[in-house]
């Protein structure tokens, strides 16, 4: 830390929003700029330049990295949704083979199911990663036999669906939020920057336009 106080005794402070508020923090870039450039240019701050470069850069990293939040949001509720259905399916498809092999229920364990010895009652997988594996070896076995002998109920097509949508947001959220990190942690270096500079550059109005003193001016 390299704190700056010029004029400790003055009932006034100025403050500056900070990085854990970095649209706060834009604007007040954006305002000193646009305020700065209105001076004659012996007037101007020193660090104009360097804001400006610092404005290119953050506005950038920042809006990447709202886009990476709201993109695994998405990915993320609709992995959700897509869950409930696949778990709605995969009884659907227990209660069929419940009935259609009452008397061997071993056999559903081809479909993907586990069979609880002793008691022969079809189990539900409880992750969703189990349930993605089930849905696997359950289109597999189903695709693998003649289309007269698959089950009417639920139709192929649309457990496969399920299944391919559930993999690619699982797949998007994975990658949303990698990227998000990455844009985090660029983000946060810029506003760093920025936060570092505006306060230099107040600092430097106060010495150099106010004789070190802090007032409402």
């Amino acid at each position: 830390m390299y704190p700056i106080i010029l004029d400790p005794p003055s009932p006034y402070q100025v403050n500056i929003p900070t990085i854990e508020q970095p649209t706060s923090l834009i604007t007040a870039g954006e305002n000193f700029i646009a305020y700065d450039e209105t001076l004659p240019p012996e007037e101007q701050s020193y660090l104009l330049p360097d804001l400006r470069q610092l404005m290119q850069e953050c506005v950038p990293t920042h809006n990447t990295y709202k886009s990476s939040e709201v993109q695994r949001t998405i990915a993320s509720e609709a992995v959700k949704r897509l869950d409930e259905r696949a778990k709605a399916l995969i009884r659907k498809i227990r209660y069929k083979l419940n009935y259609d092999y009452m008397e061997t229920p071993e056999a559903v364990e081809e479909w993907g199911f586990q069979v609880k010895q002793g008691t022969g009652k079809i189990l539900l997988p409880k992750t969703r990663s189990d349930r993605l594996a089930l849905l696997d070896t359950y289109i597999a076995k189903e695709e693998s036999r003649p289309p007269a002998e698959r089950l009417a109920t639920p139709d192929l097509a649309a457990v496969t669906q399920v299944r391919d949508d559930l993999k690619a947001n699982l797949d998007a959220c994975r990658s949303n939020r990698s990227r998000r990190k990455v844009s985090y942690s660029a983000r946060t270096e810029t506003l760093k920057a920025l936060y570092d500079t505006l306060r230099l550059a107040g600092g430097l109005i106060i010495l150099k336009k106010f004789n070190r003193k802090l007032t409402p001016g």
